[in-house]
Order: structure tokens, then sequence, then C-alpha cells
């Protein structure tokens, strides 16, 4: 992938876990860095985690994933819109690349176990105590936001490699916690890619579409850095719902980046993210996420709702075709 390559050139590591500083817009929701902990090859590990905090009682919590290359702090555009609609967002940090598979990526070394911690982790994110509750209290701390509701029902989320893992973790977390597996709403994926090794990403697929588990996915144009679009294929072919999501006509990989990427995401593209693109999948995102978590359909933004017809008419996006 060409980000891989921009990335490597760079010598890029993933940032360190730092104290948490709250940072808010007026009104909106606020941030604050802390981390959760887990651990990987056998050792305690700290995952840094920005957590995004509603100004209302939020509706479901979302663990937001970035892909290779890139941090949290690449996706901050979308957590805040997110939280600003009212959802709890846990965007973590991981790194590239591990000897000991604590990375975004299956590379080299099988990331699986590492993945599978972080979910269960997650699938057990509403009891007082467990790692991610406790990450939550460090951040309403910072933030001065005095006691946050955790909400109980939750979606995993994930851009390019980071939907490999937000797939993996689902899949892992159906197989070893039936009760985390349970409060699991759905997945969100943003052009999401494949690993190079391994088939996590093709196995999860298939499990969690005989499962049922709603999947609902934003697709960009094929390109070197989706793989050619291999992974929104797979998911095309092994879904088994009427509706899995849209491909932007003009998208580009680091569209949902928008104003928080940054120039490794642009070297990567040759292209900076489209302002349109991002708020489209801002919008349409947000809306079907919080469908997953309450069970309604908003028909607006299904085929065949007004703002879906829009966007088709308008050429926008195209919808992506199942089985």
């Amino acid at each position: 992938m060409t980000v891989c390559a921009v990335a490597c050139a760079v010598g890029l590591i993933a940032p360190a876990y730092a104290a948490a500083q709250p940072t808010s817009a007026a009104g909106r929701s606020v941030s604050a860095d802390t981390y959760i902990t887990t651990t990987c090859a056998g050792q305690p590990m700290r995952v840094p985690v920005t957590w995004y905090l509603p100004n209302r009682e939020p509706t479901g919590l979302v663990w937001l994933q970035h892909g290779f290359s890139r941090t949290a702090k690449n996706l901050g555009q979308l957590a805040g819109s997110l939280s600003d609609d009212g959802l709890l967002v846990a965007a973590t940090t991981l790194r590239s690349i591990n000897l000991s598979g604590c990375a975004v990526a299956l590379n080299s070394v099988d990331n699986t176990a590492f993945v599978k911690g972080l979910a269960t982790a997650f699938g057990a994110h509403s009891t007082p105590g467990s790692p991610v509750f406790r990450s939550l209290e460090r951040a309403a701390k910072h933030t001065r936001s005095g006691t946050v509701v955790m909400p109980q029902k939750m979606v995993f989320a994930g851009h390019s490699a980071g939907g490999e893992v937000a797939l993996t973790a689902a899949n892992q977390l159906r197989m070893a916690d039936p009760g985390g597996y349970h409060i699991l709403a759905g997945l969100m994926l943003f052009d999401p890619v494949n690993s190079f090794f391994g088939n996590n990403f093709q196995a999860a697929t298939v499990d969690l579409g005989a499962a049922r588990l709603p999947i609902r996915v934003i697709a960009s144009q094929p390109s070197m850095s989706n793989i050619a679009g291999l992974g929104v294929w797979w998911l095309e072919q092994g879904t088994r719902q009427k509706f899995l999501g849209v491909r932007l006509t003009t998208g580009i990989h680091i569209d949902v980046e928008g104003d928080t990427t940054d120039l490794i995401g642009e070297a990567s593209e040759l292209a900076v993210p489209r302002p349109r693109n991002g708020r489209v999948l801002r919008r349409l995102s947000g809306q079907w996420i919080s469908d997953m978590l309450t069970g309604d359909t908003s028909t607006a933004y299904y085929p065949g709702g007004d703002y879906y017809r829009l966007l088709i008419h308008s050429h926008t996006v195209t919808t992506l075709p199942v089985g």
C-alpha cells in the first residue's frame, strides 16, 4: 500500500501514551487522551485512546480504529462529528508494525490474540472497574465532565486496516464472549483493507455474515491504498444483508480523515480529502450507527429514501452490490 511505503520512508512510529489533555469547542463534545490496559504477548500494555465525550447522555459507544501508519488523531474530525451526534467515541492508537503482534495489521507476526484482547475488553466496557470503564473515568476526570454514563450498546468502527481490526474483533468476541457479543450492535467500516497475510478479514466476513451482524460500508474508489478494493469485494460476496453500503464516486482512501489528515496521508494519495465526500460519509455513518444502536431504520438514508436518492441522482455515491 502507498501509505505503508510513505510511512516506512519517514520512519513512522506510533506515539506513546501522553497525559490526558482535554480539548473542547464551545457547546460541543470534549476529548481527552488516556489509555486502556490490556496484554500483548503475555505482557501488560497500555493502548493510547482518545475519548470523545458528548455534551449529553450518550446513545451508544463507538470503538473507532485508524488504519496503517495513522493515529487516532487522523480520525479526529470523524470522531468529533460522531460525538456531536450523541455518541461516546473511544479512538484507539495502535502501532503499525510490532514484532510481538501488538499492531493494527497482520504483518509478519499474527495480531489475532492482541485484537481478541481488545475485543474482550470492549465487551466488558460497561462493567465498573473494567479497563475500558476505568479509562473513561480518567477521561471524564481530566475533562471535568463529572460522571459520564457508560452506554450498554456498542458499535465497532474502523478505517482501512482498522476495518480488519473491527471485523476480527467482532468475530473473536463472538467466539470468546457471547455476552459481550450480544451488546455489539454492528460494524461501521470505512474503505476497509485486508492484511497481506492471514485470512482474518475473509474468515470474519463469512462468520459474521452467517451470524447476521449488521455491517455498513462506505468505500472509496479502488486504488493501491485499498488493494484495489479487495476488502470491500470480500464483504460484498460474504454479506447476507440486502444493503451493505455505498461507494463514493470521487472517493479517495483518506476522505474519512478530512481536516485531520496529514502530509503522510496526502502523499500516499497524491491528493487531499474532498470536503463534500467527508460531509456525506459523516452524515451517513452517524445515522447508520444510530440505527444499529436503536434498531430503527431512518428511511431517508437508505435506498429509496429522500437523502439517499439525492446522493444517487447527484452521482455522489453508488450502491455496493451484494451477493
